[in-house]
């Protein structure tokens, strides 16, 4: 890797924990090759906290004009009210370690490369819990993987970083984002039929009640979902991890800090993911929920 020259390094960016912007540095460089397979190629976003976790962060879109384009290229959308945004695209390891000098804390990245927008290579299932909900966002996590079992979909788990689970499964681009999205909704719409008092498709949190969220929206090609190995940018300095499935009922979505992480390293939980197919699912789930009586209107967003 490329030695950086950090500045102010001796910041403290997370107080409660005595982090400074150096450790932070240090971190990234340390998890670039474990982070950068999950955001070579892929449109960014990154959020900020220059001034550290204690005051507001902001989300960033547009790529950093000073980045050397043997780090970043960049990828340029119209925005629906006018303008454009280029997005950075990460197209080496040492980007991770410049973003953390640059003042990013956290990572998201959407679930396709900008080389096949349209195609995603992952679909992504992210549980967002009511408040003090831990055993139930454990208890949904074990209940929808269970349910994709059912339909052949083998998930790996990963710890937000914040209070819930994502499921992840990795695609081999055949099926289309529209189709992707309809069956990581349809199957949480069937996960939320089985189990009415546990898991909900209700977007506003009033709706929810004491419900675990199943965010079925991440599969969009430009919304993004947090990079595994992200910080987050708040007090504990706890970190986006990959888990097996045997440590679900061990580590809490907030329970790997980035002090826990160089003995996670050791072993790759995820090991060989292995790459699925949902093309197979199209006609599948949707038979499954017309059984069930359930419609689901499209969201037309979700198409090229």
């Amino acid at each position: 890797m490329t030695d950086i020259e950090v500045s102010s390094a001796d910041r403290v960016v997370f107080p409660d924990d005595g982090i400074t912007k150096g450790e932070v540095v240090a971190y990234y460089a340390l998890v670039a090759d474990h982070m950068f397979p999950f955001i070579e190629g892929r449109a960014l976003t990154v959020e900020r906290f220059p001034q550290g976790t204690q005051h507001r962060g902001f989300m960033q879109k547009n790529a950093p004009s000073h980045f050397s384009d043997e780090l970043i290229d960049t990828h340029t959308v119209p925005k629906e009210e006018g303008g454009t945004t280029s997005y950075p695209v990460p197209l080496h390891p040492d980007a991770v370690p410049a973003f953390a000098n640059w003042g990013v804390i956290t990572f998201h990245a959407p679930p396709s490369t900008v080389a096949d927008t349209w195609h995603p290579d992952w679909v992504i299932w992210d549980l967002d819990p009511p408040k003090n909900g831990l055993e139930q966002v454990r208890d949904a996590a074990g209940a929808l993987k269970e349910l994709l079992e059912v339909f052949s979909i083998e998930t790996v788990l990963m710890t937000s970083g914040s209070s819930g689970y994502h499921l992840r499964a990795r695609l081999d681009r055949s099926t289309d984002a529209g189709d992707t999205a309809q069956i990581a909704r349809g199957l949480g719409a069937l996960g939320v039929a089985a189990h009415p008092d546990l898991m909900t498709l209700a977007f506003r949190k009033a709706d929810r009640g004491k419900r675990v969220f199943i965010d079925w929206l991440r599969n969009a090609p430009y919304s993004t979902s947090v990079v595994p190995w992200s910080l987050r940018g708040r007090s504990g300095a706890s970190v986006a991890t990959p888990i097996d499935w045997s440590e679900l009922a061990d580590i809490a979505p907030n329970g790997v800090r980035l002090s826990d992480v160089p003995d996670r390293l050791k072993e790759d939980p995820w090991g060989s993911v292995e790459v699925q197919s949902l093309q197979p699912l199209v006609e599948q789930v949707s038979s499954a929920l017309d059984d069930a009586g359930i419609d689901l209107e499209p969201f037309d967003r979700f198409r090229s």
